[in-house]
């Protein structure tokens, strides 16, 4: 067992569908909420559990999970999984059960703080997502972008929890 440290969704297998015909919000995680989810659990996992029951569809991009994948080799990550016996390769495979990907077409130059980023309003863009969930204050600061608003996990959490799709 992984503790109150990991996500219990990490290693399931099974993605449920949305039971009744409700619009089900697609949502763009960025790279911190994946790590402090995989590696820490808490209301960022909440998230990621909501997807598995159906209640929102998390969308990604090959970029976002490239940057993804660059964290979690940061050494002072690595070591956190891998004392919990976990591999690199475990954790983005749990990642990618859950998600759903689309295709980058249009490239924006958006986040004047740090451009990197452009690559979450890209794939919320492309995917039409509603929202983009960030813990990143430069994300946040830009409040959304056409019709995707950029919401932290907590905020997210609470329109979730308070709206019927």
């Amino acid at each position: 067992m992984f503790g109150a440290k990991f996500g219990s969704w990490v290693f399931r297998r099974k993605i449920s569908t949305p039971s009744s015909r409700k619009r089900v919000p697609k949502v763009v995680l960025d790279a911190n909420v994946w790590v402090s989810a995989l590696l820490w659990g808490g209301k960022p996992a909440e998230i990621v559990r909501a997807a598995e029951e159906g209640k929102v569809c998390i969308v990604t991009s090959e970029e976002i999970i490239g940057e993804i994948s660059q964290v979690l080799n940061y050494p002072k990550l690595r070591k956190v999984y891998q004392a919990a016996g976990l591999r690199h390769e475990d954790l983005i495979e749990a990642v990618l059960k859950v998600v759903k990907f689309v295709e980058v077409t249009e490239k924006v130059n958006v986040v004047v703080e740090h451009p990197v980023d452009d690559k979450f309003i890209e794939c919320a863009l492309a995917a039409g997502a509603d929202y983009i969930v960030s813990g990143d204050k430069h994300m946040l600061k830009l409040g959304g972008y056409k019709k995707t608003q950029v919401l932290s996990v907590s905020e997210f959490l609470l329109v979730l929890e308070a709206k019927e799709f």
